[in-house]
């Protein structure tokens, strides 16, 4: 009986000692100010630190994240002081942006944290967490034209997806949020800018994007960049090779092996139409994958095929 009562005190203080911590804890989170913290989170400059200085940086940007989860409210209008204020660090406009944007969908502070990604050089921001910020928006119905097109400025931008060990280069880094919207919307655009650019790398990621939109106007563009002078010698190598994939896909006839393995990969048949097809890729899209890749070059083949004339 003796034993039993000194059991049963020592589970009361267990007891009461975890009601006190969590007490403590509670009330510690309470009395953090979220602006000071958003502040001192974010008082450094990425572009002026060794990898390893990053590095050793890097996971309290994550704690802030989690800290932004316990107080949402609290930290939400914080943060959207801190965002609307002038003369703050880049990282703070950078991440704190895609804070915001990833962790509030009114209207208001959407439109606030694509501000703040436009006040962004990329020199001071990763480049994995910024390509899945506008993927998502992009998949939300959000223009994200003039986003993505700072992707250019960057020839060694570079995605890790960690899920699928795939990393993305500068070229579908660019393209990819624009594989889930209508091509209507961006590729009378992107011809625009392709006649503007001089860097090859932003010749070659702007001339694959019109190549993946599959359309008419698209397929021109492609064909005069092949042969247009203006363009660099590599970008216009890379416009000819892909026009040679388009003969390829353009000679598969019914009853071809490869026609079939590609309609299989896809569950498409002779019968499917380009809309149906269209609106089946940037569905697929909306996941980022190298099973998704696979299934881009089957889908956009067959759009081409489509089109024999073009």
């Amino acid at each position: 009986m003796n034993h039993y009562r000194i059991r049963l005190t020592e589970i009361r203080s267990i007891a009461l000692l975890a009601a006190t911590l969590a007490a403590s804890a509670a009330n510690s989170q309470e009395t953090i100010d979220p602006r000071a913290d958003i502040r001192a989170t974010y008082d450094f400059k990425p572009s002026t630190m060794t990898f390893d200085e990053q590095a050793r940086r890097a996971p309290e940007l994550s704690k802030l994240w989690d800290r932004f989860d316990k107080s949402p409210e609290p930290y939400r209008l914080a943060l959207r002081s801190e965002l609307r204020a002038d003369a703050n660090g880049e990282i703070l406009y950078c991440d704190g942006g895609m804070l915001l944007l990833a962790k509030s969908q009114m209207p208001e502070d959407q439109e606030l944290g694509q501000q703040s990604l436009r006040k962004c050089s990329l020199a001071e921001i990763q480049h994995t967490p910024y390509f899945y910020t506008l993927h998502g928006l992009a998949v939300r119905g959000v223009d994200t034209f003039d986003l993505q097109t700072r992707i250019l400025s960057k020839p060694k931008y570079s995605v890790f997806i960690v899920q699928h060990a795939l990393t993305l280069g500068q070229d579908y880094a660019f393209l990819y949020p624009f594989l889930v919207q209508k091509e209507s919307s961006y590729v009378p655009r992107l011809i625009s800018l392709l006649q503007s650019t001089s860097d090859t790398s932003a010749q070659k990621s702007i001339i694959r994007a019109l190549w993946y939109a599959a359309t008419s106007e698209s397929e021109a563009a492609v064909q005069f960049a092949a042969e247009d002078r203006r363009i660099s010698e590599h970008a216009r190598a890379d416009a000819k090779q892909l026009l040679l994939g388009a003969k390829t896909a353009r000679g598969w006839k019914e009853g071809n092996a490869t026609l079939k393995r590609v309609r299989e990969a896809v569950g498409a048949s002779a019968t499917t139409s380009e809309e149906n097809l269209r609106a089946k890729r940037r569905a697929r899209m909306r996941s980022v994958s190298d099973e998704a890749l696979y299934e881009l070059e089957a889908y956009t083949a067959l759009l081409i095929r489509m089109r024999r004339g073009a």
